[in-house]
């Protein structure tokens, strides 16, 4: 906090230091440009009687104009190219003024759906399954993006022409601490789905209530879609056992529940490592794998999102190569995480520098040593 406010400080000093000689530039200027207009004016009016006299002070006032012109370019330069196109950023922050939303997410939740880029196959099956009642299983690695998919779809769902408002999306982790019994979950799945809980569903079982819940929300007219984050989550084995997901087959079936869920590994490991047992379940979903970017999808990342910072092609070459690693086979692509994270890394860099200053710091091959082993050092510390 007091770091912070120091910051702001030391950035308001900058600030009025840098604003001293532009004033004095425009003082000048105007003194000088009025100094010669009065002049004129008063040499007009003392010899109106003489043409001579009045042809003077026109000549006086003209001559001041095209001084004004010549000199005012000297007292008052341009801003730089540079300056002007650079992006209006909240140097403290990392965010654009104008909309107030950081630039980069790395390590924060999605938002808004317009931030999602790439993976658009992934996006459109998980749509258009959703869309028909086809439920989904999402794997990937850890920090692959299985939570901003489901978030994803849960922003776009309301407005979305496949789905629309009768589509009602809930999301919850199986981490989450009500999720340690099947009770806690299925309450946790009502409060989620706004689902109407009548007093006599109290004494049934949890599963029951909630095809209950799903039964009546279809007589509405809509369609529950829940996403499960974190399936591995369900390790409590005494709760989570062969039943519950045989019920969750059921709840899909029978009711017209859409059940995605997400995990790293695919969905029939988790199962026959929750239950002992294999299930139905894995065969009525459709897996649906993250995988890294490609090329094509991180330059469009890339560009897009250097231009909303404001860097330079040097710049924008760096983004990319840092944040590409190579498969054994020698093919390169890109983690989503680490895109974020390398461009707010760079961000952080230009403002601390200065926008004329990231070029050289990116030329000097110690700051790019030193770049490179903080950024492995942050990505490696939250996707291990």
């Amino acid at each position: 906090m007091q770091q912070g406010q120091q910051q702001k400080t030391s950035l308001a000093r900058h600030s009025k230091r840098g604003n001293i000689p532009h004033l004095l530039r425009i003082i000048v200027f105007v003194g000088f440009f009025l100094a010669i207009v009065v002049t004129g004016v008063l040499v007009i009016i003392t010899g109106a009687i003489s043409p001579s006299s009045v042809m003077t002070g026109v000549l006086a006032i003209l001559l001041g104009i095209a001084s004004a012109i010549q000199i005012y370019p000297i007292l008052v330069p341009p801003r730089s190219t540079a300056t002007e196109n650079a992006p209006d950023i909240d140097v403290l922050h990392g965010s654009s003024r104008q909309s107030g939303k950081p630039i980069f997410l790395f390590n924060l939740p999605l938002r808004d759906a317009n931030e999602y880029y790439g993976r658009a196959g992934v996006r459109g099956t998980l749509i258009a399954r959703t869309a028909n009642g086809g439920s989904s299983a999402i794997v990937g690695e850890r920090r692959s993006g299985k939570t901003w998919l489901l978030t994803y779809l849960q922003l776009v769902a309301p407005t979305h022409a496949k789905l629309g408002p009768a589509c009602r999306v809930a999301y919850l982790s199986a981490n989450h601490p009500q999720c340690k019994s099947v009770e806690g979950f299925v309450l946790r799945v009502l409060e989620e789905l706004r689902m109407p809980v009548h007093a006599a569903d109290a004494d049934q079982p949890p599963l029951s209530m909630l095809s209950q819940g799903v039964r009546d929300l279809k007589k509405l007219g809509i369609v529950p879609v829940l996403c499960i984050d974190e399936f591995e989550g369900f390790d409590n084995r005494q709760e989570f056992q062969h039943d519950f997901v045989e019920g969750l087959r059921a709840l899909t079936q029978d009711d017209g529940l859409v059940l995605i869920t997400a995990s790293k590994r695919p969905l029939r490991e988790v199962i026959e490592d929750l239950t002992g047992q294999t299930s139905p379940l894995f065969n009525i979903v459709q897996q649906i794998t993250l995988r890294p970017f490609t090329e094509q999808e991180a330059s469009e990342f890339v560009r897009d999102k250097s231009d909303q910072a404001g860097f330079d092609e040097k710049a924008r070459d760096h983004f990319l190569r840092w944040a590409r690693f190579y498969t054994t086979q020698g093919k390169p692509y890109w983690p989503p995480l680490r895109l974020q994270l390398v461009g707010q890394m760079l961000l952080d860099d230009m403002q601390e520098a200065g926008d004329d200053q990231l070029g050289a710091r990116l030329a000097d091959s110690r700051h790019q040593s030193e770049f490179e082993r903080r950024l492995n050092e942050t990505y490696r510390a939250v996707v291990r």
